[in-house]
């Protein structure tokens, strides 16, 4: 059995395309890409800052602090620390910004969107 929260109603989800939720313990970011809304705990598993302002391109998501890059609907790491602060850094320093830290996936949850309200699905 599925836990549903309620998020929003559509008509005042941000036109950004991005709103963070409090859900239980856990801040969700709530990414309207296309037609599709993806949810994620809000907290990339590399450093856990905040992906609230990461860029959104079709089914992922890029960390704005380091570049790692994620795909909303899985989670799955696609590519792990390509930067700092903005800036590409070279291969051979990715070592390094990875701080001994393996590839790790985004925390994803299902969004359902009923009767004009987004609720999120969490499994019981």
């Amino acid at each position: 059995m599925n836990n549903r929260t309620f998020l929003t109603s559509l008509s005042d989800f941000p036109t950004s395309g991005k709103a963070v939720f409090k859900v239980g313990d856990h801040p969700v970011l709530v990414v309207k890409s296309g037609k599709t809304f993806y949810a994620i705990v809000n907290k990339c598993p590399h450093l856990g800052l905040p992906l609230t302002n990461g860029k959104v391109e079709g089914e992922t998501i890029t960390c704005p602090f380091h570049g790692s890059k994620f795909d909303l609907k899985s989670g799955e790491n696609l590519d792990w620390v390509t930067g700092f602060a903005g800036i590409r850094v070279p291969e051979w320093s990715r070592r390094l910004l990875e701080m001994g830290k393996r590839p790790a996936p985004l925390t994803v949850f299902q969004v359902v969107v009923e009767d004009g309200k987004l609720y999120l699905e969490q499994p019981a």
